[in-house]
Parts: structure tokens; sequence; C-alpha cells
């Protein structure tokens, strides 16, 4: 019995709930029989029990733009004014119909803030670095050959913000967590400071950032499917660098420990971004899909610790190029607005 007796509730709720909704919308169907007879007056009373309760979402904004109808008509300003902030809180994205809202509505719609104040989501996807070498200081043979970067997949991962400019600009500030892998590889037949013939180095590091990028978006269209390109700029901060590589020479193969390179690296630096995406309506919220290309500023290498690391010079016969860091980059996002309706000044 005392199993049974919280499921009699359930149902019984259920029960009610149910017989409300059917009552309400049979109030609707009342209200608009009432409002097409020109019974104006008498819409106000008719609609208030069933808009604190019982009506579906899609009803209960067709019973406030109804009230709101009624208050113009009875020339009510400042309930009308109240009945159309209860319509935009209840639904952020009401949107007018210039073919069936008379000209009173739409002008008083017109006087509300009914653009979201910003919005927010998160992103992550997938990144390709891409080095742009600009003084060769590693080893090299006779033949004047040098290693080469070779593009290697990383990450990206972060929350942002966008705020609303004008009709078509959006301004967007993120911050994210950005991996990227460089693939150093060189083959090359020349002495060493230890006179070992090395033969090649294949060398991969591990970069771990911090970013704030701040964009300007410009969207081309608004509806379902809203294309972008975006312009902008990223303040950068090295959280960690380390390498990991294989040097083989003519008498030994060395293989040795990760090796920290935060210390030779500038942490910080800057990058400009140019781009492109499109954000898709789903429900209230925005699907996103992005590509971007980031420009590296400033030289990775801190130059003054160049040669300071002495296992990377004699054990790995390695020194650091100058070198700018490029990336290439896809993303998928999700994005809610955020709606705070009120009557403009």
């Amino acid at each position: 019995m005392i199993r049974i007796l919280p499921l009699a509730v359930f149902f019984c709720l259920i029960s009610l709930y149910s017989e409300a909704q059917t009552v309400c919308t049979q109030t609707l169907r009342q209200a608009r029989t009432v409002y097409d007879e020109g019974r104006i007056h008498e819409l106000p009373a008719l609609l208030e029990s069933c808009l604190k309760n019982g009506f579906t979402d899609d009803e209960k904004t067709e019973a406030y733009r109804l009230l709101v109808l009624a208050y113009l008509y009875l020339d009510e300003a400042e309930k009308a004014d109240e009945g159309m902030l209860a319509l935009l809180r209840h639904n952020n994205q009401f949107q007018i119909n210039p073919q069936a809202d008379p000209a009173e509505f739409i002008n008083l719609y017109n006087t509300f803030r009914t653009t979201p104040i910003f919005s927010y989501g998160v992103k992550g996807g997938g990144n390709i670095s891409l080095v742009n070498v600009m003084t060769n200081y590693g080893v090299h043979d006779q033949r004047n050959t040098m290693g080469e970067y070779t593009p290697a997949p990383g990450y990206v991962v972060g929350g942002m913000i966008e705020i609303i400019l004008k009709k078509n600009l959006t301004l967007s500030g993120e911050l994210t967590l950005a991996g990227y892998n460089l693939n150093y590889n060189n083959s090359f037949s020349n002495v060493d400071s230890v006179n070992r013939f090395i033969e090649s180095q294949e060398i991969t590091e591990t970069q771990t950032w911090i970013a704030i990028p701040v964009t300007v978006q410009y969207q081309f269209a608004k509806g379902r499917f809203n294309p972008y390109v975006l312009l902008g700029g990223s303040a950068n901060y090295l959280l960690s660098s380390s390498f990991k590589g294989e040097t083989q020479t003519s008498i030994e193969n060395f293989e040795g420990a990760t090796v920290d390179l935060t210390n030779q690296r500038n942490q910080i630096n800057f990058s400009a971004i140019a781009g492109a995406g499109i954000k898709i309506k789903v429900g209230k919220n925005h699907f996103i899909t992005e590509a971007r290309f980031n420009y590296g500023i400033l030289n990775q290498v801190k130059e003054e610790n160049r040669l300071n690391n002495q296992e990377l010079i004699f054990d790995y016969g390695y020194v650091d190029d100058d070198f700018k860091l490029n990336g290439i980059s896809v993303s998928l996002g999700y994005l809610l607005p955020k709606y705070n309706p009120k009557k403009l000044n």
C-alpha cells in the first residue's frame, strides 16, 4: 500500500495537469472568438487564470499577444507595455508578423530591446601547426640542406562570449586552451661538436598555450543558416613546451627523456586571426562550425637562451632555429543567447 500511494498521487497530478491544459486550450479558442467579435474588454479576465498556469508555451505566446492587442485597443498604454514585456520574457525570440500584426502592435514591439544582450557557449576542435622558419641555426650539411617542419595535428578547446555591435557586426571574445605539435626532421651527413657524423634527427616539440582571441564577425544573413567571416587578434601565453626526439649518428642512436623547453621559448606571444564560419539555428540556440588561420607575430625562441640547454646540443646535436608558429584550426561550438528584454528610452 505504501508503494502504491506515490504512484497514485503521480498519476492524479498528471491527470489534473492534462485536464487543465484541455480547459485552457478551449479558453484560448474562446479568446480568439471574443477578439474577432470585438468584445475586447472581456479578454484580460478570460485569459488571466490560464496565463498563470495551464497554457502550453505556444499557447501562452498567443495569449500574451491577444492581451497586448486588447490593451492597445482599450488605450491602456501602461498595461500594454507590461503585457509586451511579459510576452518577450516568456518567448525571448518572438518575432512580429508584418502581414498579420497591426501597426500599433509593431510600433510597441519596436520600443523594446528584443536582441540578446550577449551569447555564450563552448567550442572544441583540432588544429594543424605551420612553422615559419625565419633564420636557421641548426646544423646542416655541406650541401646546405636544412631541417624542415612538417604539419602536425593538435587540439583547441574553450569558451566564448559574443556581443552584437550592430545589425551584422558581432564582437567575440574567447578563452581557449590549445595544444600544438611541431614535427622537425633533418637528414644530412655532418660532424657535430663531439666528432660524430650525424645522419638524421626526428624531433617533436609539444606546446600548450592559453589564449585570449578577440575577433569581429561580419554576418551575411540572419535566419536558420548564418554564414560569417571574422578578423581579429589573440594574446597568447605559453604554459609549457617539451622536446622529445631521436638523433642517429655514426656512433649511436640517441633517444633521451622528454626535455623541458619552456625556458627557451618566449612565453608571451601574439597572433593575427582570419576565418569564416556558419551558425545554424537549433531551437533558440546556435550550432557553430568555424575555420581559422592564426598568424604568429613574434619569434618563438628566446634568443639569449638558445644555447643554454647542453643536453640538446651535446646529446641530440640540436640547436633551435628562429621561427614563428602559425596554425589552421577547425572547431565546432554551441552558442546560447542571453536575453533581457526591456522598454527602451
